[in-house]
């Protein structure tokens, strides 16, 4: 009786936890499945229909019972006594354990710990480098050597209090500039920053979106009324000037697993730590700009922001593993959802641009952990439907140090861009006419395939300014079936 996915949320202030299970098949499929407590052991067992469960009977060992240990006491010292609140949906089942002793200092001993790495580019400063397209390593922008490499304030915050105020020889107030000098680089969560008067002639701008000039591949924006582009450092690399073509490229940042993308997201939307419970003051909206030029939401309300849960990692191990968790509640959408006034009027409604090769990962990423909840646990109300999932931190390499982790296989992508583009009006190229590349072979397969490697939507979507975003979306949902009380979600 194999299972593929088990985790357990812990409430040691409570003294209980929740098991989420999955098995490899549906209940309906399967034969009658018992989990019993045997000297603070918790086990699972299928046994055939037409026999009788004796838990108090030596009879549970027997040769007919699949019996698999889900919970050893002598691990962590749970002494589990009790269980309820049983909930099964499909292969998915849950329920609740409660415990008078557990040893918190060994589980964190060997807990799974995640840092929060600065952020810090892989570059320095007064070193000749050139940015190339990450598909087809043309040169984007030529061999520059940047003098000031400098932080970029999210708009999350008022720019103006990001930076000391700057005051005249007569005393005047001059007023503050975001745009990078042409010897500057700034940088922000997952983008750089550059003037883009020494970029214009490498890159094609359509309405205030950049692409490459050979592969057509999205890049970024313009933004500052034209003078900066905003480049997304998962789509471009960099190469010191002069380089062999076989030098391996850079990434543009010391640490770009998803998992340490995340905690930044998370810092930078709330500087300050947020409160174990988060009801009502930890929701954010995240936007992307695909390269259709459409836009897409992703709405997030962060339950818990550093849950404790208990994870197998090897499904042939009965050893269980602490790791961190945000528990939260999202929904992706495509149009003006009804609640988004009411949000921003409880709160400040902090928003954030991100690329869209990191939306699809954080969404791909919730959407498969938010499949070992039951259906009846996992919609937060009829109005909203945002779905319960959570994200664990998780220790990523990144293979060399140079390439980062967000890679989505093409098949992946062109399913999706394949549902956008059946509701969505028609165009040429993502970035215009292929009569406008420079590249004899971009509208050919390089192009199609940048295109459904890089299109993240499914839903129809509203068209951006350059300037930062504002709120639209649309949600795929799941229906409940039963209710359970808040404390055990």
């Amino acid at each position: 009786m194999p299972f593929t996915g088990l985790c357990i949320e812990l409430r040691p202030n409570l003294r209980s936890g929740v098991v989420f299970l999955q098995l490899d098949q549906p209940f309906s499929q399967r034969h009658v499945i018992s989990v019993f407590i045997r000297d603070y052991n918790v086990f699972i067992s299928e046994k055939p229909n037409n026999r009788v469960i004796d838990l108090d009977s030596s009879d549970s060992d027997s040769e007919d019972a699949e019996e698999l240990l889900l919970i050893r006491h002598d691990q962590y010292g749970m002494d589990i006594c009790h269980l309820s609140a049983f909930v099964v949906s499909g292969s998915i089942f849950c329920f609740r354990i409660n415990y008078n002793q557990i040893d918190l200092t060994s589980m964190d001993g060997s807990a799974v710990e995640v840092p929060l790495a600065p952020l810090l580019p892989s570059c320095q400063e007064n070193e000749a480098i050139t940015i190339n397209c990450r598909d087809c390593r043309a040169e984007l922008v030529a061999a520059q050597s940047y003098r000031r490499l400098r932080e970029f304030p999210s708009f999350v915050v008022d720019p103006s209090e990001f930076f000391c105020h700057s005051h005249g020889p007569a005393g005047n107030t001059q007023p503050f500039s975001l745009v990078p000098a042409e010897t500057d680089l700034f940088y922000g969560l997952n983008y750089v920053v550059i003037n883009f008067s020494v970029a214009n002639s490498r890159m094609l701008n359509r309405e205030d979106h950049l692409y490459c000039n050979r592969c057509m591949r999205y890049l970024g924006q313009t933004m500052l009324d034209g003078a900066a582009a905003r480049i997304w450092a998962d789509a471009v690399r960099w190469l010191p000037a002069g380089a062999a073509a076989t030098v391996p490229e850079r990434h543009f940042f010391q640490s770009s697993t998803l998992t340490q993308l995340v905690k930044r997201l998370l810092h930078s939307l709330w500087p300050q730590a947020l409160p174990q419970f988060c009801l009502t003051s930890s929701r954010a909206v995240l936007v992307t700009t695909l390269p259709n030029r459409k836009q897409q939401y992703m709405f997030l309300h962060v339950v818990e922001s550093q849950l404790r849960v208990l994870r197998r990692i090897r499904p042939d191990s009965n050893e269980l593993r602490c790791f961190r968790a945000c528990k939260l509640y999202y929904g992706v959408f495509g149009t003006n959802p009804p609640f988004l006034e009411k949000w921003q009027a409880e709160q400040t409604l902090p928003q954030m641009e991100i690329s869209p090769n990191m939306f699809l990962e954080i969404q791909q990423r919730l959407e498969t952990n938010g499949q070992l909840i039951p259906d009846a646990l996992r919609l937060n109300c009829a109005d909203e439907r945002l779905q319960l999932s959570y994200f664990f931190y998780e220790n990523e390499e990144q293979p060399n140090g140079v390439v980062v982790t967000l890679n989505v296989s093409a098949e992946q992508m062109s399913q999706l861009n394949d549902n956008q583009q059946k509701v969505d009006d028609p165009y040429e190229t993502d970035a215009g006419h292929a009569s406008e590349s420079d590249d004899e072979y971009s509208d050919t397969d390089t192009a199609s395939e940048d295109a459904a490697a890089h299109s993240v939507g499914k839903r129809t979507l509203l068209k951006r300014s350059p300037t930062p975003p504002r709120s639209c979306v649309k949600m795929a949902t799941s229906s409940p079936s039963t209710s359970t009380s808040s404390e055990d979600k």
